[in-house]
Order: C-alpha cells, then sequence, then structure tokens
C-alpha cells in the first residue's frame, strides 16, 4: 500500500519534471495517461485519507507515516504552479463567465436563464447550440443584454462567442486591423479574440477551446493547440501592450502537463485559487469532486477576487464566475 501510494505521488508530481518537454513540442503520446492520473491528483486526496487512516487502525506505523507524507505531498502540489494574487473585497471587478453550453443541450431559455442571472459583464460561450447562436443573432435572449462581440452570419451549431456588455475595440479599428493576422489564427481552432474596454481599463479577451484528452492522439492534438495559442499570446502581447485574459474550457487542470506548458509559454498566470476546492466537469458530480478543467489564465498583473461554479443548465459543464481586477 505504501508503495502505490509513493508511486502515486510520483505521477502527479511528474508534470514539473515534463513541463518543459511538453512546451518544446518534444513530449510523445506516451505520457497521456500519466497526464490523466495527473490531473486527478485532487481528486485522489479523498482517497489516500482513507487509506491513511486504514493503516493508521491497523496500527501499521511505517505505513502510515509513508501514506502521510504523500497526503502532505498532494496538499502542497497546487502551490508548485503559480496563481494570480487575490484583490480585496471591494476592488472593483469584471466579472467574466466561462461556460461550456453542449451543443446537444439545446434548452435555450434555460441557458438563457443562467447567463442573465449571473449578473456577469462578459460571458465566453462555447459549443453554442443552433437554437442557441440564432436567438443571439436576433438580438434576444442574453444578447439583448450583452450586445458587443462578433457574432457567426449564420447559426451554425458549435460556434463559439465572446458576449459583453462592455464596448469592445471595432474590427476595423487601427488597432483591429493589426490584430488581424491573430483572429484568422486563433478561428483556425475556433478561437475568438475581442478587445474588452471596461470602466477600469481595457483588456484584450481571447476565448480558447483545448481538444479533450480521450485519446492519447487528442490529448497531443490539445497540447498542439495551447502551444501555437501560447505563441499567438505573445503577438498579442507585442501588438497591444494590453493585460491579457484567456478564458475557455482548457480540457486540463492547472496542475496536469498541458496547462502546465502553456502558462510556461505564454507567461499567463492561472486564476483558480490554489485551494478553492470546486470545478467545472463533469456537472454531474458534486462541485468538490470535480476538474477544473474550465477558466481562465491572465496577465500576472490582473488579480483575481472570486472564482465560482454556478449551474450547468443542461450541460455537462458547469459555468463558472470569475470576478477579475484589471487596473
Amino acid at each position: 500500500m505504501a508503495l502505490l501510494a509513493i508511486v502515486w505521488l510520483g505521477l502527479v508530481w511528474s508534470p514539473m519534471v515534463f513541463a518543459s518537454s511538453a512546451a518544446n513540442g518534444t513530449l510523445g503520446e506516451w505520457y497521456w495517461a500519466v497526464d490523466l492520473c495527473a490531473s486527478l491528483a485532487a481528486q485522489s486526496v479523498v482517497g489516500v485519507v482513507v487509506v491513511l487512516f486504514s493503516v493508521a487502525a491497523l496500527r501499521r506505523r511505517v505505513c502510515a507515516g509513508v501514506v502521510g507524507c504523500v497526503l502532505v505531498g498532494l496538499l502542497a502540489l497546487p502551490l508548485s504552479e503559480p496563481r494570480l494574487a487575490s484583490a480585496p473585497g471591494d476592488a472593483e471587478a469584471v466579472r467574466l463567465l466561462v461556460y461550456n453550453s453542449h451543443t446537444q443541450s439545446n434548452d435555450v431559455e434555460l441557458k438563457n436563464a443562467l447567463l442573465s442571472g449571473a449578473g456577469v459583464d462578459v460571458a465566453v460561450v462555447l459549443e453554442i447550440s443552433t437554437g442557441m447562436m440564432r436567438s443571439y443573432i436576433a438580438g434576444r435572449g442574453f444578447r439583448a443584454t450583452h450586445g458587443f462581440g462578433m457574432l457567426p452570419r449564420s447559426e451554425w451549431s458549435g460556434c463559439p462567442a465572446i458576449l459583453s456588455r462592455f464596448e469592445v475595440e471595432p474590427h476595423e479599428s487601427e488597432l483591429g486591423r493589426r490584430l488581424r493576422k491573430a483572429r484568422r489564427d486563433l478561428w483556425d481552432h475556433l478561437y475568438r479574440i475581442e478587445v474588452v474596454h471596461a470602466p477600469t481599463g481595457s483588456f484584450v479577451l481571447i476565448q480558447a477551446h483545448a481538444r479533450s484528452p480521450r485519446r492519447p492522439e487528442r490529448w497531443a492534438y490539445g497540447l498542439g493547440q495551447l502551444r501555437q495559442l501560447a505563441t499567438i499570446v505573445g503577438e498579442v502581447r507585442e501588438i497591444t501592450g494590453l493585460p491579457i485574459v484567456v478564458a475557455g474550457d482548457f480540457n486540463s487542470p492547472p496542475t496536469s502537463v498541458r496547462a502546465r506548458a502553456f502558462a510556461d509559454l505564454s507567461g499567463l498566470v492561472r486564476a483558480k485559487p490554489a485551494y478553492t476546492l470546486s470545478g467545472s466537469f463533469p456537472a454531474a458530480a458534486p462541485s468538490w469532486a470535480a476538474l477544473a478543467i474550465d477558466g481562465v489564465y491572465a496577465s500576472p498583473g490582473v488579480r483575481v477576487k472570486s472564482w465560482e461554479p454556478i449551474g450547468s443548465a443542461g450541460s455537462d459543464h458547469r459555468a463558472v464566475v470569475i470576478e477579475l481586477v484589471i487596473d
């Protein structure tokens, strides 16, 4: 039992060792299964606690000591990845919602009620169904109050959108034209970009959605997407000089190798506080047991005031509301 616990600890800490290989593109698909294990580090704490009490009850002191050390290692893992600094409760913040709405879940009214009830300033919505997109193009539902942000010309299923109640930079402006190449490169992956003019300061918002790691080749493709995205983040930073926020479904919790590689390459920092015990996927699981794969990375100067999963409105992902202080 002690040996298994040590092996598990090695697996969940291994992304720190292999993050540089993932960042430079030399990490092979063989690491896929290891990264899936590493993604379950937070969820495994409960199991390790149960094992610790079991071996302690059997008075196996050496085994209990080893398992106790493994537990400490698991609890220390969140500190191994930088997180955004926290902001005081009275700081003026931008309320940002990230929601993978799931194309096969088409209760438009329920989803619009979720979005409207969240009281957010900007929403990044992924996998929008045909009916939901039809309502947005017509200016109904959540779009009626959040009228800024480019929408597609047709109501095709699966398209993402950035919906803002704050004005966004016109695509035909000087800055918009300078971002044209980045916009095209992002759209190759169905990602969007807007420059949002919030009252506390303007910032660049990029929507992202990395391929899910259900199979080794999908895991590798998603890693490639995040590496390309990190390169584009660098280009956008040079063009705009503004704080950058990347929001979406990363299909990787903060301590996985894909997430670490993206953070290292992009220079951005994950917003989720290290010891906030909640996640967004799957929505059917209790929040404390869910994976934190949806969320935000931002420039180091951005601060986070709160990070909170809310309802799912029929999706297999909970929406997440993040309050960011951008000044």
